[in-house]
């Protein structure tokens, strides 16, 4: 029997997980489905993911989410009891001109005052008395720190009552007799009243997502080992390095927008070592022309860099409607979700982002849960478009 909280989660990357677990934390049927083998899903190999906090000066509402979904991560990480091997908060500084950088500083406290809970100035003295790095200074993060992705996600699916589908690929999706259908390539069908597309690779093949703007982006990571290094914390300007990681300094990311291959890039693992030998000068790499490992990844943005988290619109239907209805006119897809499209900041958002997801279709919204549906609403630039408030929507 197909019961009212049943829900398919295409997807088993971090968005995938973290819906999973915080729907049937609250009781919830919950099927994963995801066309890897279970333990050989692409972001797996990374070999440690970056929580390293940014803000944008004239951008309250993503500070906002950015300093939320952050705090968020670390709660999340001693509830699931992922151990220190796994996932350290070591603090992350980014590195500027001094003068650039006490400009930055000031405008973002100006703009933003909540910020200065999270963001402090070291001062070029200590930037270059611990890292060699001369004439800047860094807006540190307490908050910063790095997680390793299969770890992550194993834990928030370890729980029996998530039933996981891996090897097996979606090929057909319907909406039939009040609920959704669908059909994978080992000839399984699976039934339920919900469904949440949890990845960039399955909502492009649909027409339900047909008006959502993407653009998928290469990005390649390279390590190397280093056994000398004393501190811990990340370090970023243009690129980061994670310092210390089971005896080796990770540093990436490279981004190639459209680029579909998989393949290690030379070009790639140069420019990245070049990002290395900035961030760490001090640092006397045995072999800095030899890395001794990469990992390349898809990721999909979305037009405006925010993913795309909450309900489908039923647009066949709204084309009807003219310029004087309201958001209460519109009609909705029923029981239709999606959460992706992250870019390079799943790690960082998509555990919050799923908990006000999974709120949305429990009915138990919170203020938070409304703030982060309504920026994060996949129909934004529909209501743009049409000179539609967002106000009133019920979520």
């Amino acid at each position: 029997m197909v019961t009212e909280n049943s829900v398919l989660v295409i997807g088993a990357g971090i968005s995938g997980s973290s819906t999973a677990y915080h729907l049937n934390k609250q009781g919830w049927d919950v099927t994963v489905v995801d066309q890897e083998k279970e333990n050989s899903l692409p972001i797996y190999n990374n070999p440690a993911v970056c929580i390293n906090p940014n803000s944008m000066i004239n951008d309250k509402r993503f500070n906002r989410l950015m300093c939320s979904s952050i705090s968020y991560v670390w709660q999340l990480i001693e509830e699931i009891k992922l151990g220190e091997s796994s996932a350290q908060q070591v603090g992350s500084i980014y590195i500027l001109e001094k003068n650039e950088g006490m400009d930055r500083f000031n405008r973002l406290i100006k703009n933003n005052p909540d910020l200065k809970n999270y963001i402090s100035v070291i001062s070029p003295k200590k930037i270059w008395g611990r890292y060699k790095i001369e004439g800047s200074v860094g807006l540190y993060f307490s908050s910063g720190g790095w997680i390793e992705p299969k770890d992550l996600c194993k834990r928030l699916l370890i729980n029996k009552n998530i039933h996981k589908e891996f090897n097996t690929k979606v090929t057909a999706v319907e909406y039939m007799e009040n609920m959704w259908s669908v059909s994978t390539s080992n000839n399984n069908k699976f039934k339920a009243k919900n469904i949440v597309f949890c990845s960039a690779a399955d909502i492009k093949n649909y027409h339900y997502f047909s008006h959502l703007d993407f653009d998928q982006y290469r990005g390649q990571i390279n390590w190397v080992d280093s056994e000398q290094i004393q501190f811990t914390e990340i370090l970023s300007n243009d690129g980061y390095v994670i310092p210390v990681f089971k005896n080796s300094s990770i540093v990436g990311s490279s981004y190639d927008k459209n680029n579909s291959s998989n393949a290690d890039s030379e070009v790639d693992t140069k420019n990245n070592l070049k990002k290395l030998t900035a961030l760490l000068p001090k640092l006397n790499y045995n072999s800095l022309g030899v890395h001794s490992g990469s990992w390349v990844g898809q990721r999909a943005a979305s037009f405006d860099r925010r993913p795309y988290v909450g309900r489908i619109l039923d647009h066949e239907h709204n084309k009807h409607l003219n310029k004087k209805n309201s958001v209460a006119s519109l009609m909705w897809q029923k029981g239709l979700y999606i959460n992706a499209c992250y870019g390079s900041r799943g790690f960082s958002f998509a555990p919050l982002a799923s908990l006000s997801l999974a709120n949305m279709m429990c009915r138990s919204l919170g203020n938070m849960d409304k703030f982060i549906l309504d920026y994060l609403n996949p129909e934004r630039r529909y209501f743009r478009s049409k000179g539609l408030k967002k106000h009133g929507i019920k979520f």
